[in-house]
């Protein structure tokens, strides 16, 4: 009976750990989306997306590894949604990099230049539909904000590989045929940390 009170209060306490660190990484950079170069031209649609987490598929990691992935998710979505990724490099680990679709694996400093670069990968590709149509030279190309501005509820799965690595998939209902613009974020775990380690 005691160490069933003793593991209650345990997951009490990580759950408290969970919700001030949560706390403190919304409400800072509130402001930071009107000083980063991704974020002009972009105009605000109703944020955040609709979001709810899916089903978890396997074994090996916890509920709070789970709840904090998802956090770190939405995070970054609510960003993208806002025009701006002021949060991305908080997520990514300084000897593992970022892998980013076309351009393969980037160190922490390379995401970090590009995401100054108001003509840079992440401008162009998640933000800029205007640059986006010129670079490929026709119109109507869709960057992956305008994906999930016009996806609507966005369902995000997770896809257990190992107690260190995981993969998500965005399910859209009400749209399918748009998941087809992104491939699937992953995140590994070093040490006790979670890191997103493949960009959606």
């Amino acid at each position: 009976m005691r160490s069933l009170f003793l593991k209650h209060i345990h997951c009490l306490y990580i759950h408290v750990l969970l919700i001030l660190f949560l706390t403190s990484c919304v409400s800072k950079n509130t402001n930071i989306a009107t000083e980063n170069p991704q974020s002009r031209n972009i105009v605000k649609s109703n944020c955040p997306f609709p979001i709810k987490q899916g089903v978890v598929y396997g074994k090996g990691i916890s509920q709070f590894d789970s709840t904090f992935i998802i956090f770190v998710t939405k995070q970054l979505l609510f960003d993208l949604c806002e025009g701006h990724f002021s949060h991305l490099l908080g997520f990514v680990d300084a000897e593992t990099g970022l892998f980013v679709d076309a351009k393969g694996y980037w160190s922490k400093q390379e995401v970090a230049l590009d995401l100054q670069d108001p003509n840079g990968y992440f401008s162009l590709y998640y933000f800029d539909q205007k640059k986006l149509d010129l670079k490929k030279g026709n119109q109507g190309n869709l960057t992956i904000r305008d994906v999930f501005v016009q996806a609507g509820p966005v369902v995000i799965d997770i896809y257990v590989g190992s107690k260190e690595e995981v993969e998500l998939k965005f399910r859209f209902d009400s749209n399918p045929k748009l998941e087809r613009y992104l491939i699937n974020p992953s995140f590994i775990k070093i040490g006790n940390n979670w890191y997103l380690h493949r960009m959606f």
